[in-house]
């Protein structure tokens, strides 16, 4: 079943869910994903609480165009019902693709002799505990896989591989998706390896299976892994022992829309 919405819309749908994050790089420049410990766990929270509400709201916003363009938002999803197979296809991608992503990123860390880590708030905000954990877990793990599965590979995705063909739709959407991790590009741009490759994968599972339940499923389990060990870590003080930035890559999925800290 073809895209129902041409480039041009899905141009404007990606530009309006990037913005905020073009703007608050346009007016604060690097400081504003430099990652910070707030002074308490009240701040974190409240921070994470408006992050939630932002990334709703651009994304209601980043789906206008569709709207107006009078295309119905059931189509995103693809030919495909989602069974229980289908489900776990998606459980088995995500971690195919995180087991992918993390070696690609060991060897290109090993190669360029790579020091500096990856700086993420949300991991950062993730290592309190508590109700800042439970918050990041909903955001990494529930709401940015719908989210930006929607934009990156039911909208963007979908138009370039039916409009051009489906190299450029792989390649251009997933380009796209690691490019938009402000954080990573400023902080450790070796890691846009990592996030690319997760794109693709999700991407082509989508293909594959012509039903976007998939590739959210994929997302939200790829970044469950990828706190999950962030957080073992951290708890069992193996940093000297194994390499954060290889170990626990970039959380896909989450851009700080607030400025969080």
């Amino acid at each position: 079943m073809p895209s129902p919405y041409g480039l041009w819309i899905a141009t404007f749908s990606v530009l309006i869910f990037i913005a905020p994050n073009l703007v608050l790089l346009g007016i604060a420049g690097v400081d504003a994903v430099e990652t910070v410990t707030p002074d308490s766990t009240t701040l974190i929270v409240v921070n994470l609480v408006v992050g939630l509400v932002l990334q709703v709201i651009v994304f209601g916003l980043a789906l206008l165009p569709l709207l107006a363009a009078g295309r119905p938002f059931s189509r995103l999803w693809g030919p495909t019902r989602t069974t229980g197979a289908m489900v776990a296809i998606g459980l088995a991608t995500g971690v195919g693709v995180a087991i992918i992503s993390f070696t690609l990123n060991a060897i290109v860390v090993l190669l360029a002799g790579v020091e500096d880590p990856v700086e993420q708030q949300l991991l950062q905000d993730a290592l309190a505990g508590g109700l800042p954990l439970a918050l990041v877990a909903l955001l990494a793990v529930v709401v940015a896989p719908l989210v930006e599965e929607v934009i990156f590979r039911g909208v963007l995705f979908r138009a370039l591989a039916d409009r051009i063909n489906l190299p450029v739709g792989l390649v251009l959407s997933s380009a796209v998706f690691a490019l938009i991790h402000i954080e990573v590009v400023l902080s450790q741009p070796f890691a846009l390896v990592g996030l690319f490759t997760v794109g693709f994968l999700l991407a082509l599972a989508y293909y594959l299976t012509g039903n976007l339940m998939v590739a959210v499923l994929g997302h939200a389990v790829f970044n469950a892994i990828s706190l999950g060990l962030t957080v073992l870590i951290d708890r069992l003080d193996l940093e000297e022992l194994l390499d954060l930035d290889v170990v626990a890559a970039p959380l896909v999925g989450w851009l700080s829309l607030a400025g969080l800290g």
